[in-house]
């Protein structure tokens, strides 16, 4: 457990002894990787630092109207904002009494939109050794990352997996999931899942509005405004990735791997497995790779972050409910911190405490997570 966790500190959160953040977000600009390119690859360097708006023109990144509340916590494109250094990740985690947090990029949410595949493999290198390097300390592992890899790159990803499987801070793999082209049940992302399965790493699937454009499920062509893409962009891109996984037997397949999926909320899940289930039975002929029913793969094999968790003042035994049809065993207590529609722990805890027993309340909170994970 966390060292100030240890020290017997008194928590808010009664009846919980550990709480981990699945989804705490750093915000890295592109200067700040550009520091930690390789200088073998100086001539792409020069290349991303010249171009005009390289959020825009070497990423994609794109709103239908600017994100309006999300502005302050994004700065300048990215490139002044908050949580970009430890000392303010450690001043949000003291604030919110948490004793883990598990990083997740921001502009690399959008790292599947970068056109050249070179330049996607040199940026997931860089913002690897960025944050390990900013965001990680020998003998402290409080503040753990997932490595990032370039998903259009594959053979190019599971040599970063090899490459910092091992090094200290690193807990997980992350997959920036929308805009994948072709979807993630494709053999083409074979090399990534097995290098994640080889050094028993979980993989996180992380969705991200900037990187919606015109690939389907979250096509941007018709979508006039910030609220219709984000409304819609997280569960969407999850429904679909993890119809794509399950019914081209990647669970199946890979049995000894773990997937999580961030950011999309919880009232997708219980619709998914139900339809996902009912379409097996119908169509098995289709999907031979399994042996068992979709939601069994997904009850076995997968975790869910709980943020956004949505307005359910009014109404927490709905919510209560939601969690029992998904499986509490099946999620994660996530923040989404700094962002401004974070949900801070006891937007859960205070909702499920009395609809649900300890056991399962704590598991949420944190326990969960610390085997996920393999936290100390």
């Amino acid at each position: 457990m966390a060292q100030h966790a240890k020290a017997g500190r008194t928590r808010t959160l009664d009846a919980v002894d550990v709480v981990v953040d699945s989804d705490a977000h750093v915000t890295e600009s592109v200067d700040q990787l550009l520091e930690y390119v390789d200088e073998r690859d100086e001539g792409l360097r020069r290349i991303i630092e010249d171009a005009a708006q390289p959020a825009h023109d070497i990423y994609s990144v794109a709103h239908p109207t600017p994100p309006f509340i999300h502005t302050d916590a994004f700065g300048d494109v990215y490139s002044d904002a908050p949580t970009g250094s430890l000392e303010a990740k450690r001043a949000e985690m003291e604030e919110f009494e948490l004793d883990y947090s598990i990083l997740s990029p921001t502009l690399n949410l959008s790292l599947a939109t970068v056109n050249n595949d070179r330049a996607a493999v040199v940026l997931a290198k860089a913002y690897n050794e960025w944050v390990l390097d900013q965001f990680t300390e020998e003998g402290d592992d409080s503040i753990l990352t997932p490595v990032v890899i370039p998903p259009q790159a594959p053979d190019k990803a599971a040599e970063i997996i090899d490459d910092n499987g091992n090094e200290d801070g690193v807990c997980a793999v992350s997959v920036p999931s929308t805009g994948l082209v072709p979807p993630p049940g494709h053999r083409w992302y074979d090399p990534i899942y097995e290098a994640a399965e080889d050094n028993g790493l979980p993989l996180l699937f992380h969705s991200g509005s900037g990187a919606t454009a015109d690939i389907f499920p979250v096509m941007r062509k018709w979508t006039e405004v910030y609220a219709e893409d984000h409304a819609m962009v997280h569960p969407f891109t999850a429904m679909w990735n993890l119809t794509s996984m399950l019914f081209q037997a990647v669970p199946a397949r890979y049995p000894d791997l773990q997937f999580v999926f961030q950011e999309a909320g919880v009232g997708w899940i219980p619709y998914t497995k139900w339809r996902l289930d009912d379409h097996y039975l119908e169509l098995s002929d289709e999907v031979p790779g399994l042996d068992k029913l979709p939601s069994k793969y997904v009850d076995d094999q997968f975790t869910f972050t709980t943020q956004p968790l949505g307005y359910t003042g009014d109404h927490p035994e709905q919510l209560a409910k939601m969690i029992e049809l998904v499986g509490p065993e099946n999620l994660m207590y996530a923040s989404d911190l700094p962002h401004p529609d974070f949900d801070p722990p006891e937007e859960l805890f205070d909702r499920i405490r009395g609809h649900l027993d300890d056991e399962a309340v704590r598991g949420m909170m944190g326990e969960t997570a610390v085997d996920v994970f393999g936290l100390s």
